[in-house]
């Protein structure tokens, strides 16, 4: 007569009712912090205007060292050896450390950019050999476009040296085309109005907009020409804010009006 025994491991220790609530706990409080901190980063964002990409990447980091320390305090809750876990922590430590060099020293470059707002979409970079419109960009890399449609991704490392045109002054040359027989008079007027109180109608202009006069006469229209100046990466606001400027108080005086810009 043999005596058959069957052994099936257990995969995993008993658990207490004080350590399950234990670890319940901790998992718990760690999620209502990450709750905090996702919405104290959107507060600052969107009511502050804090830069979203520094932000984000902040939060993420926050949150990543919040769920280490929740694992870590649930393995220690469950009966692992602290000791233990520190050593592995430090050895996991030093090799991404070591492995991740190239990478660290890329986020910390993308961190100094974004903390400094020099790169926005749709500026346009020169770097090196390559120039193009911003298409997208985040702390490791910034994608370019040039005139062919040809896709560059720059590493955030790479930007040691190099010229963001959006910052360059930018002259703008807006023309407004009404019907020449509106009296000369009437035009002042409209035109005083327009370019009263620049600093409040027009604050994306470093030099306030100017009536530089008639440019030409042309099918029963006249053409009124205006300048101003602005730094490159608000000339589309500037543009935008001298036309409503111009199309409110023609139209309040029941005057027709055409526009177009020309920009250099």
């Amino acid at each position: 007569m043999f005596l058959v025994v069957t052994y099936k491991p257990q995969l995993f220790l008993p658990i207490s009712s004080e350590k399950l609530l234990s670890m319940v706990s901790v998992a718990f409080y760690t999620g209502i912090i990450i709750y905090f901190v996702q919405k104290i980063a959107y507060i600052a964002i969107n009511y502050f205007g804090a830069n979203e990409t520094l932000l984000g990447f902040l939060g993420n980091v926050v949150i990543c060292l919040l769920i280490i320390n929740m694992v870590y305090d649930i393995l220690v809750a469950y009966g692992v050896d602290a000791k233990s876990l520190k050593a592995i922590s430090a050895v996991l430590a030093v090799m991404v450390a070591t492995a991740s060099k190239k990478t660290i020293k890329n986020i910390l470059a993308g961190v100094f950019i974004a903390a400094e707002d020099v790169i926005h979409p749709f500026d346009f970079i020169v770097i090196k050999k390559y120039a193009g419109i911003v298409v997208e960009t985040n702390l490791f890399y910034t994608m370019i476009e040039d005139g062919d449609e040809n896709r560059k991704k720059i590493e955030s490392c790479k930007f040691t040296n190099f010229n963001n045109a959006s910052f360059n002054p930018s002259t703008i040359f807006l023309d407004a085309k009404v019907s020449a027989q509106i009296p000369m008079k009437e035009i002042d007027e409209i035109v005083n109005n327009v370019l009263s109180d620049p600093e409040t109608k027009y604050p994306q202009f470093t030099e306030k907009p100017q009536f530089l006069g008639i440019e030409k006469f042309k099918d029963g229209k006249m053409f009124l020409r205006f300048m101003g100046r602005c730094k490159g990466k608000d000339r589309k606001k500037a543009i935008v804010s001298l036309t409503m400027q111009l199309h409110k108080n023609f139209i309040e005086k029941d005057k027709n009006i055409f526009l177009q810009h020309v920009e250099y």
